[in-house]
């Protein structure tokens, strides 16, 4: 069984821009649903990832408006 999209989106790697240096920084979104605290290798700033509850629901979301677009095309 393969994993679901929702799944998928939160434990996937996304780059950000570390705001001090610019240098990319590899996060999870399941590392901002957590509030986790992640380090710039570059210049060691701590970045705290705040989740103003968007990123919870991303996943169902998404998963939700794509079985509604091929809701159609399976009949």
């Amino acid at each position: 069984m393969s994993p679901s999209l929702a799944s998928q989106i939160l434990h996937g790697d996304h780059e950000i821009d570390c705001p001090e240096c610019g240098y990319p920084v590899w996060i999870r979104l399941s590392e901002v649903v957590a509030q986790c605290t992640v380090t710039c290798p570059c210049c060691r700033l701590r970045l705290h990832l705040l989740d103003g509850g968007q990123m919870q629901n991303l996943g169902d979301t998404l998963e939700r408006q794509i079985d509604r677009a091929f809701e159609g095309l399976t009949r």
